[in-house]
């Protein structure tokens, strides 16, 4: 799965040297720390006064959201996020990045509506907007998640992470057997254990042998090691979301829990989130029932 902002002229913060979710990558410096002020002057109008202030103010939510993204404290991260896409509603960067904040801070029709937005100011994007389906997963809205990861596929089209997450969605509105049936063909992910993960989805490996493989070290993976933790991080995470498609909640929330805690991709990197997102959401004391997604 691709950031989909590598091949929009608008790059956002969270997208910069990414070039597939395994690479693990800081966050580049962020814009807020340079105002957009330079193009307005002490000679221009009343009205260009008020756009000052305003890019004064801007900056300012900016700069809290994206410090509290890298600290972990999402929720005021998501608070200044939203004051932010608020104060300047069509600019599709800081929209991507309420959408990537409020998935952190586990605010799944924030995130969707984030997403939406850009697609509404951008519809170019809509293919490689990924994100957006893992957060219809967890709002529910399977229908609209299987018809994003179909989407998906047009752009991405040999990636078991999408396929996986096109099955889950599935599986979700009738059952895994029907589901199975439309699972998406992919054969050359060669992330490892990525086409393990695709055969335990498929109903032709169990789990146990998924870990063996992501477990497995080599002269090229070092033994607890980043490559080494990346395998075992994607095993967990994908072997919690098989157990629940399959209806084990404590399996699923036991493997969670050693995902969040294996967690190499950093505080910030969205997939890095989803094992911590997913834990805050189904251990939470009161939560919003499954539909059938439509």
């Amino acid at each position: 799965m691709l950031h989909p902002f590598l091949l929009c002229k608008k790059i956002t913060i969270l997208s910069i040297g990414i070039v597939t979710l395994w690479i693990s990558c800081p966050v580049a410096e962020s814009p807020f720390s340079i105002a957009p002020l330079a193009s307005l002057s002490a000679q221009e109008s009343a009205g260009s006064s008020a756009r000052l202030a305003q890019a004064q103010k801007a900056t300012e939510l900016g700069r809290v959201a994206m410090n509290s993204f890298r600290e972990g404290k999402y929720e005021i991260a998501f608070k200044n996020c939203s004051e932010l896409c608020k104060l300047e509603p069509n600019n599709t960067s800081y929209q991507m990045l309420q959408g990537d904040i409020s998935f952190a801070a586990g605010q799944m029709d924030a995130c969707v509506a984030a997403y939406d937005k850009l697609i509404e100011l951008q519809p170019s994007l809509e293919p490689r907007l990924w994100q957006r389906g893992l957060a219809l997963y967890y709002a529910n809205e399977f229908k609209k998640g299987v018809q994003q990861f179909e989407t998906h596929q047009l752009v991405n089209t040999q990636d078991v992470e999408n396929a996986v997450w096109h099955l889950l969605c599935a599986a979700r509105i009738s059952n895994i057997e029907d589901g199975r049936s439309k699972l998406i063909p992919i054969s050359e992910d060669r992330r490892v254990p990525m086409s393990q993960i695709y055969e335990m989805y498929a109903g032709r490996m169990t789990p146990e042998q998924v870990l063996e493989i992501a477990n497995r070290t080599s002269a090229r993976v070092e033994l607890d090691g980043e490559q080494h933790r990346l395998q075992r991080y994607y095993a967990q995470l994908y072997i919690g979301l098989y157990h629940e498609m399959l209806k084990n909640p404590e399996a699923s929330i036991e493997a969670m829990k050693k995902a969040a805690k294996l967690n190499p991709l950093g505080k910030t990197n969205f997939m890095g989130q989803v094992a911590r997102v997913h834990l805050q959401l189904r251990q939470a004391p009161k939560n919003k029932p499954p539909s059938d997604g439509s």
